[in-house]
């Protein structure tokens, strides 16, 4: 008997040994959004860790953001009517995805590493530097893409007057109407995509109307569908593994193992 309780301790000791630290690790690493918006009283870009801003928490400084950001994190950016231009948003993590809202006097982004998916929304400005996936740009936006895309979406849900080049290659435009797909165009060669208050100039000769070669990657559900009239709201995708019953189910496995060996030992 003796021999058996000391059995299952140990079991319990080693389940929790290796399944906590692991539960501990998936705590850190879990998405966050940042949120960063111009604040008009103090003349400054500010941040939040918040999916959307709240003007009774505290804020921080723009190098808060660099600072804390990490790989598969989100970033909102919100502007406003009589925002200044943000001129330099560098950003040297890989993340999950960069909304632009409203940011109506401009924004530079420098994707030092890979950015899955960047919305551009209402009547945002923007020049995209770097790595980048997937580029969505809505409405009265403008998007200035400066490196090869995998997927372009330019769609329509509230007016068709975009403005959208691309100097480098694109894999996949999509253009559409709120829902309605209107054009396709694959494998946009370097600098010729052009999309001017929302029509397609694009020189035909410099795309196919057919797929070639691998599929376009799948489209995310658009950050613009989460947006209002105050800021938008980013919901980062996070593990869903819960390393707790991860836990249970490791001490029930040495639990049944003890049982086994109590009843081996009855015989």
């Amino acid at each position: 008997m003796k021999l058996l309780k000391s059995f299952l301790v140990t079991c319990i000791a080693i389940a929790a040994l290796v399944l906590i630290p692991n539960s501990q690790a998936a705590t850190a690493q879990a998405a966050d959004t940042y949120t960063v918006k111009y604040v008009s009283a103090l003349n400054e870009w500010r941040v939040q860790k918040l999916a959307q801003w709240d003007d009774m928490r505290e804020n921080g400084a723009l190098s808060y953001l660099y600072y804390s950001i990490k790989d598969g994190d989100a970033v909102v950016v919100i502007g406003g009517s009589g925002s200044p231009a943000l001129s330099d948003l560098k950003i040297d993590v890989k993340l999950a995805n960069l909304t632009l809202y409203e940011v109506t006097g401009g924004v530079v982004v420098y994707a030092n590493q890979t950015i899955k998916d960047i919305y551009v929304l209402k009547g945002s400005a923007a020049s995209l530097h770097g790595s980048y996936e997937n580029v969505y740009v809505y409405d009265n936006s403008a998007a200035n893409v400066n490196n090869d895309v995998a997927y372009l979406q330019v769609s329509k849900e509230t007016s068709m007057e975009m403005n959208v080049t691309a100097l480098g290659t694109v894999g996949h435009c999509q253009i559409d109407d709120r829902g309605t797909v209107r054009e396709h165009m694959y494998n946009v060669k370097a600098g010729a995509l052009s999309i001017v208050k929302g029509v397609n100039k694009t020189d035909p000769s410099a795309y196919s109307t057919t797929p070639t070669g691998s599929p376009a990657p799948a489209t995310t559900t658009p950050a613009g569908n989460t947006s209002t009239g105050n800021g938008a709201t980013v919901s980062p995708k996070t593990g869903d593994a819960n390393y707790a019953i991860w836990l249970f189910l490791g001490i029930a496995c040495c639990a049944a193992a003890a049982f086994s060996m109590k009843k081996r030992l009855a015989k």
